[in-house]
């Protein structure tokens, strides 16, 4: 009952938080308070949530007296270590992205449930950092007190609180508690603090430093795990190297995809960052080397997913930087040429798209996964099978034999999984969130000054090529890159209209 409680609590909060000005007005309440107020409701609910994942055992000592005293302490000690810290990047915004910078990538393999998870324990501590160094700033200076609100607060509000929601018909309440507490509620607040800080900490230029310094030394690892031929953390991908004909790698992630996802961001900034600094000839040398050490790690990754995902966010940012008619030829032409060379060269290519069962066994089992999340959602046509439901679910409409022969039981397909854990009502929801940021990118990657076109336009292509990563991966919603990225465009779109800037570069611009 305290999860169900926390989740309607939480979707409550958002709202009350996230509703816009001009909707919350019936609630008679001074739109900074309202907020504040739903900010700290969606607080409550986050810890109230995380209370039920704590493990039995630390639970019985925490029953303790002195194992009481010892928490309070604790919780005290931190929380006047984060205030002060807080107090400091009041005025130092920027630090608080190098942070960010630093922490996004990092995951902590911890115990949650009875289950063994990866779970970005820094970036928590970061949020939170960031909300009271939020607070500072708004305490110290009247002009911060004015809420930022952006257009995607109001379909972000009702597809987020609808999922928090779907906690309550779930079939599997633990694993959505799970999901609540490690990534909507905290990569919402995620989303809420950049946006607020976005202007004041030079977040881009210090993202961007930040991400592709720390790259380098992910790949370098990457690649030195393919020339040892071992890898970290993943026994799974052990024995799957064993029997492969690829050894793939990892560096500091789980999965090689997640690790390609990674390099393919940061591939794109330095695409970026070489656009606007191309008369300098030491940055151009400078990232391209960077580059040549990306593409390394990449190529041992060997995620397809990645690779998709890298022509994807070149060819969206090519069109904001060369015209959309060349790049829309070059792009057919090289389509065109590499299709009929692929055919034509390999018996494989022509045995997967002629055959159903080959093209299920490339795909390695993805197909069926997703028609097994279409079964799902027929099911529960309306309002879905409820949060975390589709591994439970899956796995219940398999027999004893199914289940021994298939590897995994969680989709691959973000949309599908959508369907069906929320039903038409989440879909819908998130197709309209989808859509609106996708609008506000191509604005973002359309203002006619090149440095805030080309980053909008490369944060759009990060955003796209993470959405198409995760048609064939998922983990959209639980990376917090998707939320970090979509912040990015909202803030660019209404720094440009706020400054005049807004409108087309060129006639070519996407």
């Amino acid at each position: 009952m305290v999860r169900e409680v926390a989740a309607i609590a939480g979707a409550a909060g958002m709202a009350v938080m996230l509703l816009p000005r001009v909707l919350g007005g019936p609630l008679r309440i001074p739109d900074g308070a309202r907020r504040v107020t739903g900010l700290i409701i969606l607080l409550a609910a986050w810890i109230a949530m995380a209370a039920t994942l704590v493990p039995s055992g630390i639970q019985d000592r925490l029953a303790r007296p002195t194992g009481a005293v010892a928490a309070a302490v604790a919780i005290v000690i931190g929380l006047v270590a984060a205030a002060f810290l807080g107090r400091l990047l009041a005025t130092r915004t920027w630090v608080w992205f190098l942070l960010l910078g630093l922490a996004l990538p990092i995951r902590v393999p911890i115990s949650v449930g009875g289950t063994n998870a990866n779970l970005l324990i820094p970036l928590y501590g970061v949020i939170v950092l960031g909300l009271i160094t939020w607070a500072w700033q708004a305490r110290g200076d009247s002009g911060s007190r004015r809420w930022t609100s952006t257009v995607l607060d109001l379909p972000l509000m009702l597809f987020a609180g609808f999922t928090l929601v779907s906690l309550c018909w779930s079939s599997d309440i633990p694993e959505a508690a799970t999901k609540i507490t490690f990534f909507w509620i905290p990569f919402l607040l995620l989303y809420v603090v950049a946006v607020q800080l976005w202007r004041r900490g030079r977040a881009l230029p210090v993202l961007a430093i930040t991400t592709m310094a720390m790259a380098i030394p992910v790949s370098l690892l990457a690649v030195g795990e393919y020339i040892s031929r071992g890898v970290l953390w993943n026994h799974r991908l052990e024995q799957a190297n064993v029997y492969s004909r690829f050894f793939r790698v990892n560096s500091i992630f789980y999965d090689p995809n997640i690790l390609g996802r990674y390099l393919v961001l940061a591939m794109l900034i330095g695409v970026a960052v070489a656009y606007l600094k191309r008369a300098d000839g030491r940055v151009l040398i400078a990232c391209a080397v960077a580059e040549i050490i990306y593409a390394a790690g990449l190529t041992v990754t060997f995620s397809r997913s990645s690779a998709l995902m890298l022509m994807v966010g070149l060819f969206i940012m090519s069109l904001r930087m060369f015209g959309r008619k060349p790049v829309v030829i070059v792009a057919v032409i090289f389509s065109v040429l590499g299709f009929g060379v692929a055919v034509a060269g390999s018996h494989q290519v022509r045995d997967a798209l002629t055959s159903t069962s080959r093209l299920s066994k490339v795909s390695e089992g993805r197909f069926d996964l997703m028609g097994g999340g279409v079964d799902l959602w027929k099911a529960h046509p309306v309002v879905g099978g409820g949060l975390g439901s589709f591994a439970t679910d899956y796995s219940a409409q398999l027999s004893g034999g199914e289940l021994r022969k298939t590897r995994v039981v969680i989709s691959h397909n973000a949309p599908v999984t959508i369907l069906s854990e929320e039903g038409v009502v989440g879909f819908a929801l998130f197709t309209w969130l989808s859509v609106l940021a996708l609008l506000v990118g191509i604005r973002a990657g359309r203002e006619r000054d090149d440095d805030v076109g080309v980053p909008g336009a490369m944060m759009l292509a990060g955003l796209v090529g993470i959405f198409v990563h995760a048609l064939l991966y998922s983990a959209l919603i639980e990376d917090p890159y998707t939320w970090l990225l979509a912040a990015g465009i909202t803030v660019v779109v209404a720094t440009a209209r706020s400054n005049g800037l807004r409108g087309p570069g060129t006639a070519e611009a996407p």
